[in-house]
């Protein structure tokens, strides 16, 4: 295949041509122009050699297991690779009123975890006939708008699927767990706690911790209103 930007790279099969968007702190060097992993390794860096990505010192939390999943019309693909740090269920004003549900489910994880994908239906010889030269169209296509400061989230532009949203600086990723497949029955994917379930609309009766805001080092529990 021909040059692809910085941050994408076409992934060819015999069904469809495929085009990766890796989420990464910008100040990674490994994802500048200038020192490109070629299609190969960039595939690999998706998989299991996540402990690599994150850092020895992270790898006792990390499992080689990749969970995928769509968008709503299908063309836009999440790739997750490992455990999440969390699973939070949020009740923030913000999470509700863009989701439009009373709260929020998502798994927290290293940005070097997660990539984006581009489902495109046209065939592989199709795709390498046309020109090679990379622009816009070879990514996924995604809106993003800052909810907050901190907080950056990224949907498919033609849906408007929720599909992750980047924080700490880009250092971290939240992915929703209704964008991933088959999370039911994973325990790795199971709620952690409950954050800002002091602005809840209705009650949860479960066991998990809630805390009154984030879930941060100095979280304050909620003890009942």
């Amino acid at each position: 295949p021909g040059c692809m930007s910085a941050l994408g790279v076409r992934l060819a099969s015999p069904l469809a041509a495929r085009r990766v968007l890796l989420i990464a702190p910008r100040r990674v060097a490994r994802f500048r122009t200038h020192r490109m992993a070629a299609p190969s390794e960039r595939l690999q860096s998706m998989s299991i050699n996540v402990g690599a990505e994150v850092g020895a010192d992270d790898a006792s939390s990390v499992d080689a297991v990749t969970r995928t999943g769509t968008c709503l019309c299908g063309a836009v693909s999440v790739v997750l690779t490992g455990k999440p740090t969390a699973v939070s269920i949020c009740h923030c004003v913000i999470c509700r009123k863009l989701s439009g549900a009373p709260f929020s489910a998502q798994a927290l994880v290293k940005a070097t975890q997660v990539a984006v994908v581009a489902n495109d239906e046209q065939s592989t010889s199709d795709a390498a006939s046309k020109s090679h030269a990379a622009d816009s169209s070879t990514l996924p296509q995604l809106t993003s708008y800052a909810s907050s400061p901190a907080v950056e989230r990224h949907r498919c532009a033609s849906c408007q699927s929720p599909v992750y949203a980047t924080l700490a600086k880009g250092k971290m990723a939240a992915v929703p767990l209704a964008m991933l497949d088959a999370v039911r029955d994973d325990a790795a994917m199971a709620p952690t706690h409950h954050m800002y379930y002091a602005d809840r609309i209705m009650d949860v009766p479960d066991h998990l911790p809630k805390y009154v805001k984030s879930a941060g080092r100095q979280a304050e529990l909620w003890r009942g209103d």
